[in-house]
């Protein structure tokens, strides 16, 4: 139970929100002059598409955020960026009220100064919504919100598929009843959705509509990248180089689910670090094995970096203000068509995405260390 959770306002939260509410204003605006970002023109490409989503029409995003662009959507991208700008910015304080609520104040002003390098391209995309329910869904089940916290995480699984590898966190922390929530509310979701949308439509979303090169921003494609020189090529509206091997996404999977099974034994060891630094290196090794990692999913760490900052883990905290430094950075100096600063920041980023599992296990390590006499 935090002990700084008083409705006492600081400096830091205060600044932050300030920030936050100058950069909706500037996002807005971006929407009114046509700056927007590229993920909106292609909302609005699926919201003026007629038919069954999915079957008439392929769509690379989980059904959560499908229904965030149908009611969002609208045939002016003036309205439709500031539609999407209001919520991501709601979203982005729902995510600090709840760690404030459930945390206390201080990791509360940790998740705005580690989401405040972002900002600068953040508010025109979805992902702080997944974000925000996550969050809740986090926070309403270490309050004993079982109910609440496991439905809360169907809704951020059904939004984006990258909060599954979270929810092991209900059974490190003796959770049962949010994690039956959770496992029937997602097996109802999604079986609707299956049945609706057919099998096909889970393809899509995994394959990002069925791309087959590494997109350049990942860990794999920004090596090969700087190995192959290119060329990069704009596919399914993302950077893409080289091709993508039919056995790579099974070794990658595997690499994968062998890192989250010894994040989370470990953690078993280590219950109180579960929603912090457990979840933040389980959220790292799918980034790190990703063949897509886009600049705006290093939101996805905020809210574990947040939390693990309030059991003292300055280590990997530092390490994720670096990744969402490096990101911000990246989205003001990146071209994908030049060489230089873009490949060594990408890289930059990409080790220290990597280095979040890798500082996770290697506590366990330390731990496992007789000390001395």
């Amino acid at each position: 139970m935090p002990e700084d959770v008083a409705p006492r306002a600081d400096p830091v939260t205060i600044g932050s929100i300030i920030v936050r509410v100058l950069v909706l204003f500037l996002s807005v605006h971006q929407g009114l002059v046509g700056s927007v970002s590229d993920d909106l023109p292609r909302f609005q490409q699926i919201f003026l598409s007629t038919g069954t989503p999915y079957r008439a029409f392929p769509v690379e995003y989980a059904p959560g955020e499908l229904i965030f662009i149908r009611l969002l959507g609208s045939s002016s991208m003036a309205t439709f960026a500031t539609r999407v700008a209001v919520v991501a910015f709601v979203a982005d304080l729902a995510a600090w009220a709840g760690i404030r609520w459930a945390w206390g104040r201080a990791p509360g002003a940790m998740y705005f100064l580690l989401g405040t390098p972002l900002l600068v391209f953040i508010y025109l995309r979805f992902d702080l919504v997944a974000v925000a329910i996550a969050t809740w869904a986090t926070a309403l089940v270490i309050r004993g919100r079982e109910r609440a916290g496991g439905l809360s995480f169907a809704a951020a699984i059904l939004a984006k598929l990258w909060p599954l590898v979270v929810v092991p966190m209900l059974m490190v922390q003796r959770r049962r009843q949010a994690l039956i929530y959770t496992a029937t509310a997602s097996v109802l979701a999604w079986g609707a959705w299956v049945s609706i949308s057919g099998i096909e439509a889970v393809r899509q979303v995994v394959t990002f509509r069925h791309a087959t090169g590494w997109g350049v921003e990942s860990s794999v494609g920004s090596v090969i990248w700087i190995a192959t020189g290119g060329p990069v090529r704009l596919e399914e509206g993302t950077p893409r180089v080289g091709d993508i091997p039919a056995w790579a996404p099974i070794v990658l999977g595997c690499i994968v689910l062998a890192l989250l099974v010894a994040i989370w034994v470990y953690a078993d060891r280590r219950r109180e670090d579960a929603p912090g630094a457990a979840s933040l290196a389980a959220v790292g090794a799918l980034l790190a094995c990703s063949p897509l990692f886009s600049l705006q999913y290093a939101v996805w760490l905020l809210p574990w970096a947040a939390i693990a900052s309030a059991r003292g883990q300055r280590a990997m905290v530092s390490v994720a203000g670096l990744v969402t430094i490096l990101t911000g950075t990246l989205f003001i100096v990146y071209d994908p068509s030049r060489v230089g600063w873009s490949q060594i920041i990408l890289v930059a980023r990409n080790l220290a995405v990597v280095a979040l599992p890798a500082m996770w296990l290697a506590s366990r390590a330390r731990d496992r260390v007789p000390s001395s006499p």
